[in-house]
């Protein structure tokens, strides 16, 4: 996995930025806590996050936005060489805080990871090609909606618009002639912001989709009353039913843990 770190080995971070391996071991700690075991002889190395099991997270040169955004790619099987399949997403620190970005990470394109591993609807939703919350066409796993912002209520209403919405299913046909990865595409939704200044952004396969992103401004969602913001994350691969999981740990363990992990379905 050298292409993970293409970043030169004397390049230094920004001083207000923690180094990619801190900033990994914040999401190797937010992944035990949201899958417990699933991190259990995990390395962290150059810039990346590997396990034995064959699945990876890797932390890329910044392509977009400041010091304050990781640009991160989860490869969830290493073994399928030469052209490992993988998606990516980025995720932002507000007002330095490294720990919740990796929880937010984790409880988006990371839960849609471990639930493409493990395949038994714990972490993240499924949704058939037929299916009136999917993208037609396509298998769709896709993760809750996760809110930030100043006002805890604030947050839960926008989260719950953006969910209601339903809005992949409702804009694919923006964007579904651009899932061009052979083994599949990753989809980030964003919305929300500062009052009377609310952003709507949709990003495949790490790039902000014009088309997509329109569509979903248009989509006339509630304006935040304070400054909150909601992301979402979605896997679209399959073409039919997935076949056996490629891998899992203790469903005792996952279990326990899956109200509070998933609680903002």
């Amino acid at each position: 996995m050298s292409w993970i770190r293409r970043r030169a080995r004397d390049a230094e971070p920004p001083p207000e930025r923690l180094p990619d391996l801190e900033f990994l071991a914040l999401v190797k700690a937010s992944l035990e806590r949201y899958a417990p075991g699933v991190t259990e002889r995990t390395e962290l190395k150059g810039n990346s996050l590997s396990s034995p099991h064959g699945w990876a997270i890797g932390v890329m040169p910044p392509v977009h936005g400041g010091p304050h955004h990781y640009d991160l790619v989860a490869l969830p099987d290493t073994s399928l060489q030469p052209d490992v399949p993988c998606f990516m997403d980025c995720v932002a620190t507000i007002a330095g805080d490294a720990p919740k970005a990796a929880d937010t990470w984790v409880q988006t394109a990371g839960a849609c990871m471990l639930e493409l591993l493990d395949r038994r609807q714990y972490f993240a939703d499924h949704a058939g090609p037929d299916d009136e919350r999917g993208v037609p066409g396509w298998h769709c796993i896709a993760s809750g909606a996760v809110g930030l912002g100043v006002d805890a209520e604030e947050s839960r209403r926008l989260q719950n618009s953006l969910v209601d919405a339903n809005v992949l299913h409702h804009i694919a046909n923006t964007f579904t002639a651009d899932l061009e990865l052979p083994f599949f595409n990753g989809i980030k939704v964003f919305y929300g912001g500062q009052p009377d200044k609310g952003q709507a952004e949709i990003r495949v396969n790490g790039e902000r989709h014009e088309a997509a992103s329109a569509a979903l401004a248009a989509m006339d969602l509630p304006e935040p009353n304070a400054f909150t913001m909601v992301r979402a994350y979605a896997w679209d691969g399959w073409r039919r039913s997935p076949a056996a999981p490629v891998w899992s740990w203790s469903s005792a363990s996952t279990r326990s843990s899956r109200a509070a992990a998933r609680g903002s379905r």
